[in-house]
């Protein structure tokens, strides 16, 4: 087949470096922009609340209202709210013993569980692992080997999602005959990149070798993305129920103590206290129960008044990012040489060939590789000028950023056999009372002890780089108290 097409291509007479560049850049390119409108035309929909009411609007379990209402991502928030809902429902009861809800322990009340579904059995068989004569601290709940946790909480992931499918109102981003579409074109493109090595080989008489890796190479990643799942996307039934959803955590909300609850409250407000945590609103509860399902990229919040969630991303994939300038200069440098020197080098056979003689243009005899050469250069000479002009900007406008700390550990180390190295830079997240949603700043190891958790800082900040420049505190975090004497457990818990 790759032989038939290659033979046809022969009879269009194209000029090699079209077959041999072309068609595999284009076929490439048509791939992303395709990948690319799946990815956009597949987001979920904003969903408007509905008015608001105190009822419980749906017979949803917590789990997955809060796949619904966090627009159908998976949060930790399904494994708490669980936890409560299955006290609420009186398969387990909480007591709070003193006044700390960090006290509260969780009583297997010995209902039967036949008529749970398998993401509530599995909070319930992890509470029934963990207690000793029927009892466990409420905090003794998490996992001490990261991976197991991992595990755990991916397959309650599953299993929600499943249940969210079954119900109408959820669907994968990437629907069978998108996956099949993808597979196939992801083919189709791979053998053109088969196509154009053949005939580079066939044409300067190489090994063929190479061939096959041409084809397969793309072809394993192209079908890898195609296959990789995107999450899931709404149904008009689930975009319907989430708006139902969302009217209720905004008649929540406006209960000013509401947030502040602690577990054992869920024998007063019954199954609203499960829902609200689903919705993201108790914060007190929510950071008691610990399942080993903590996920620092929401974040409690009480700066600017009033307890809200944040959501938080962490820059970490471009070398822009926590650089000082000088590198980000001299990478441009760099670049600007390598452009320059690959444009002059290849540039004045190019320009040869193409130019006019008493035999015609002499491109078709052009190696291949000679425009090739002369497109890296050329995206290397964009590349360094982007770097530099970005640098300059970022140079001349730096800005301030006040807020508190929400959030501050180390993000890089230098590697060394002989311990965890040394420090390089930290994640530092500042929340200004306002926004819904951050994103991290680095924070060089030499500034990084002047500012801790809770502060109140004013950081000077490079915003492309994300790099502080330099702290200033405004108002230091209240020292936390002093440890306060153990709560007595009930017999049979160590």
């Amino acid at each position: 087949m790759v032989l038939g097409l290659v033979l046809d291509i022969r009879l269009i007479d194209l000029p090699d470096p079209v077959i041999e560049i072309g068609l595999p850049v284009a076929g490439l390119a048509l791939w992303a922009v395709v990948y690319g409108l799946t990815l956009l035309t597949s987001r979920p929909s904003v969903v408007r609340a509905a008015p608001g009411t105190m009822d419980l609007p749906g017979a949803e379990p917590p789990a997955v209202v809060s796949l619904l209402v966090n627009r159908w991502r998976y949060t930790p928030d399904a494994a708490d709210s669980t936890v409560l809902d299955l006290a609420a429902r009186g398969y387990l009861e909480l007591r709070q013993a003193d006044p700390d809800p960090r006290h509260t322990t969780v009583h297997l009340t010995g209902r039967a569980t036949d008529d749970l579904n398998a993401y509530e059995q599995q909070v319930f068989d992890r509470v029934a692992e963990r207690a000793v004569d029927g009892v466990v601290p409420l905090t003794a709940l998490g996992f001490a080997d990261a991976g197991r946790s991992a595990a755990w909480s991916r397959r309650l992931r599953q299993a929600v999602v499943a249940d969210a499918q079954r119900r109408g109102l959820s669907r994968t981003r990437s629907s069978r005959p998108l996956v099949v579409l993808l597979t196939m074109l992801g083919a189709v493109v791979a053998a053109g990149v088969g196509v154009g090595s053949w005939h580079y080989v066939d044409r300067v008489g190489q090994d063929t070798f190479g061939v096959v890796a041409a084809f397969f190479v793309p072809l394993a990643g192209l079908v890898s993305l195609a296959r990789r799942d995107l999450g899931e996307r709404d149904t008009p039934a689930g975009h319907a129920a989430a708006a139902r959803w969302l009217g209720l955590r905004a008649a929540l909300a406006q209960h000013e103590s509401f947030g502040d609850q602690p577990p054992a409250a869920v024998a007063v407000w019954g199954r609203r206290l499960p829902y609200g945590a689903a919705l993201g609103l108790t914060r007190v509860a929510s950071h008691v129960i610990d399942l080993g399902v903590a996920d620092r990229r929401r974040l409690w919040s009480s700066y600017g008044g009033g307890w809200r969630q944040v959501d938080v991303s962490y820059p970490s994939g471009l070398p822009r990012y926590g650089r000082a300038l000088g590198w980000i200069v001299f990478q441009g440098l760099i670049a600007a040489v390598l452009g320059w020197t690959f444009v002059r080098l290849a540039g004045g056979s190019l320009v040869t060939a193409a130019r006019p003689s008493s035999g015609g243009s002499r491109l078709a005899d052009l190696n291949p590789v000679t425009p090739g050469i002369v497109l890296l250069g050329l995206a290397l000479l964009g590349l360094a000028g982007y770097l530099l002009l970005r640098a300059l900007l970022d140079l001349v406008t730096p800005t301030t950023v006040s807020g508190e700390v929400l959030w501050h550990e180390v993000w890089q180390r230098q590697a060394s056999d002989d311990g965890p190295g040394r420090i390089i830079n930290h994640y530092l997240v500042v929340d200004d009372g306002h926004a819904e949603s951050l994103r991290a700043w680095i924070l060089p190891r030499q500034i990084a002890g002047e500012c801790r958790l809770g502060d109140v800082i004013t950081a000077q900040v490079r915003p492309w780089t994300r790099r502080v420049l330099g702290v200033t505190l405004q108002r230091a975090a209240p020292e936390p108290a002093p440890p306060s004497e153990p709560a007595p457990q009930p017999d049979g818990v160590g």
